[in-house]
């Protein structure tokens, strides 16, 4: 760099703080701080789960665990998998449903125990997804193997054959009783396995795998291991709490093989709060009335997810005045969402949020500069994502590989404490490199860096559409077509012999209005430069919704291939 270094896209939030605690001492602190305090609320499972695992339960509504029964709970499995041999740094899979209570139960007796968790979503047990099966049992070589219910365990016992793969301890969360081979965690004998939870101190282990995550592979379909240490997990956890400090309630929708859950689970545990699990996943109706009936106080959306609940029809500021904070995530968050949320949400403070799976709040809004509701800057249409946090670097590096100047649209890259330092099995090693500063990540997201030091994110580098060379932002399009011709689309690029790429744009319908007023429109408010070339409907597609992932992402490469054969087949017609 030559000259002023602030007029160059780079940020450095300083050293961070030194870890001085595990993971299960931070949760166990809680825990003795506030033994009856609700950590955890699913009323959708039976009041009377795992009773003898976790102790009575006081609710006839539904699950309600105290901190001091879900760590209780975590030290009777974790003493269930000791006894059958099950060693530190040791891989506990388990296959439960999208969202469910019992998840919480698996992350402290692995936290206990200083094994790695990895949940994946039980239909990964069915026929049609033996592939999948075989490739976790064969890459993770687990020593624990936890099931929901006892009709998985066949799948699993048929791979753990063919693979010549022996597993330490087997364990359903039912009674087990058809599966003799497995202990059925429902079935708990206190007399037997019951321990007194341990809440003494415990010594840090910062380089340990807390867990696996894999990423959603929404572009390329291709989920990657992403192996998050104590020390990534803790860093992020202090670098930004979003959650309110107090015994206020977050609720959670997503999926717990997500990282969305284990985040947001964590931190709402770390400061004293309540978890809502809402095991029937995102539906606008389930999200507005347990606002209202829990007194939630925080509340996490993708931005598709913010629209649907606000102009839902049971939807009223009265049924959501409990919420003192929206945290937006897993998507580019625009100007037409914050205007949303502050009409909707009488109390709240909205806040946009920049993470992924490989790494937790590199970004962020430091007391100091957090914005005033309804007041976060924006740019192009997009919301500010904060700027750098402690402990972590963030550039943004042109297309000569030289760090780009203030306002200069680039690839983002980041050396942090919070991030992994490799994909399981050494997957696409080049996104990760090492100069004299450190080792670098490579994002795959394109944005830039203001005068004022904060940071926009334009979206997904391979999802941006080059036409004539002019980078296309897909969520500048969308977020056009949403504000003001009122439709849900979807954007990417198609291959253009004459232009290099060409816009396309995918609606959920087209009521109201035209392909045609819709393409004015982009122009109308963004140029000439960023016109829709072609307009296709859901139902054109043959489809009656938008293909999403577990998180509510628009698989664009789902799209991307119907709108492909149907090209192909016009063109063959011709």
């Amino acid at each position: 760099m030559n000259g002023n270094r602030k007029s160059y896209a780079i940020l450095d939030g300083g050293r961070p703080s030194p870890i001085k605690e595990s993971i299960w001492s931070l949760f166990s602190n809680v825990a003795k701080e506030k033994p009856d305090q609700l950590a955890v609320i699913a009323r959708t499972q039976p009041a009377d789960l795992l009773s003898s695992v976790v102790g009575p339960s006081a609710s006839k509504s539904g699950v309600e665990w105290t901190f001091s029964q879900m760590i209780q709970g975590g030290t009777n499995i974790a003493s269930i998998f000791k006894s059958h041999g099950v060693k530190p740094n040791s891989v506990l899979l388990a296959f439960l449903p999208p969202v469910c209570a019992e998840w919480s139960l698996l992350w402290m007796a692995a936290n206990f125990l200083r094994i790695t968790l990895v949940t994946i979503d039980k239909r990964a047990l069915e026929p049609a997804r033996v592939d999948e099966l075989t490739f976790y049992i064969r890459s993770l070589q687990p020593a624990i193997v936890v099931v929901h219910e006892s009709d998985g365990t066949n799948a699993v016992d048929n791979i753990c054959t063919e693979l010549q793969h022996s597993i330490d301890c087997k364990m359903t969360l039912d009674s087990g009783e058809s599966s003799p081979d497995w202990i059925g965690l429902a079935a708990f004998d206190s007399s037997v396995h019951a321990h007194k939870p341990a809440l003494e101190k415990q010594d840090t282990d910062s380089d340990r795998t807390a867990v696996i995550l894999y990423t959603s592979g929404t572009s390329t379909g291709q989920p990657k291991g992403c192996p998050l240490t104590e020390r990534n997990l803790i860093y992020g956890w202090s670098a930004q709490n979003p959650v309110p400090a107090g015994a206020g309630k977050t609720t959670m929708m997503f999926a717990n093989s997500r990282a969305i859950n284990l985040h947001l689970s964590s931190e709402t545990w770390l400061v004293g709060g309540t978890v809502v699990y809402l095991s029937t996943g995102f539906t606008p109706e389930g999200v507005i009335s347990t606002i209202e009936q829990e007194k939630i106080t925080l509340i996490t959306l993708i931005p598709p997810m913010l629209r649907a609940v606000v102009k839902h029809p049971s939807f009223s500021k009265e049924s959501v005045q409990s919420i003192t904070k929206i945290l937006m995530g897993g998507d580019i968050a625009a100007v037409d969402h914050q205007d949303l949320a502050v009409e909707g949400f009488p109390n709240a403070q909205f806040v946009s949020g920049w993470a992924m799976t490989e790494g937790l709040w590199i970004t962020g809004w430091p007391s100091s500069k957090a914005p005033a509701r309804g007041q976060i800057p924006v740019s192009t249409g997009l919301l500010a994502q904060g700027t750098v946090l402690s402990g972590s670097i963030l550039k943004i590096v042109n297309d000569d590989g030289n760090i780009a100047k203030r306002g200069e649209t680039g690839d983002m890259h980041v050396q942090s404490p919070v991030v992994i330092n490799a994909y399981r099995d050494n997957a696409a090693a080049d996104t990760f490199y090492e100069d004299e500063e450190g080792r670098w990540f490579k994002t795959g997201d394109i944005g830039f860096i203001d005068e004022d030091g904060l940071i926009y994110v334009l979206g997904r580098k391979k999802d941006i559409i080059k036409r004539l060379g002019i980078p296309v932002p897909p969520i500048l399009l969308e977020n056009v077509l949403a504000q003001f011709g009122g439709v849900q689309a979807s954007i990417f690029g198609l291959p253009n012999s004459k232009l290099g790429e060409e816009a396309v744009a995918v609606v959920a319908d087209m009521t109201g209005t035209t392909s045609e007023r819709l393409q004015d429109l982009v122009v109308e408010h963004l140029g000439p430069d960023y016109p829709i070339s072609k307009v296709f409907t859901l139902h054109e597609l043959g489809m009656q919704k938008f293909p999403v992932n577990v998180t509510g992402k628009v698989m664009k490469i789902e799209l991307r291939k119907v709108v492909e054969d149907i090209l192909s087949d016009e063109s063959l017609q011709k």
